[in-house]
């Protein structure tokens, strides 16, 4: 093989692994919206900041590869990397990352409940006796309640 012949045959599998790091991101993107189900302002933002993520990918492949030189042969390697990654990969990586985050929002979840623990045992021991608190408190105010009720039906009596 010729050298420039094989350099271009390196660019162009350098951009096929580049559109298989581009379908790995799409999963990833695409488990964090089935699992936390923006509302439609965010999965705008969310949208944006992928695409500028993946053309930060794009322009840094061509940039380390071909020395920023646009060929067609490159998107065409993109396109086909993401594709494979799609049509092998992406159903494995999927339920992987689903099962991840299921994982780490469990995890999460564990330590919430582990720090809200000693929160909760002190309102359940302190809850019955801000009660009668409260009701102490409140038989003042409906005491004058009742007097300035019966003054006013004592003093229209004489």
């Amino acid at each position: 093989m010729d050298t420039t012949i094989k350099i271009q045959f390196y660019i162009f599998l350098t951009a096929v692994y580049g559109g298989l790091i581009t379908g790995l991101a799409y999963d990833i993107y695409r488990a964090t919206r089935y699992c936390f189900k923006p509302k439609k302002i965010v999965t705008i933002i969310e949208d944006l900041l992928f695409w500028i993520g993946i053309a930060l990918i794009f322009f840094y492949i061509i940039n380390k590869s071909s020395w920023d030189q646009l060929r067609g042969y490159i998107f065409i390697g993109f396109f086909v990397g993401g594709y494979i990654y799609i049509k092998t990969l992406s159903k494995i990586i999927f339920s992987l990352t689903l099962k991840l985050f299921d994982g780490i929002g469990y995890l999460l979840r564990s330590i919430v409940n582990i720090l809200i623990l000693p929160f909760r045992f002190t309102k359940k021991i302190i809850s019955p006796k801000l009660k009668k608190i409260n009701k102490a408190r409140r038989v003042p105010v409906e005491a004058i309640k009742e007097i300035k009720r019966y003054k006013k039906i004592i003093s229209k009596k004489k």
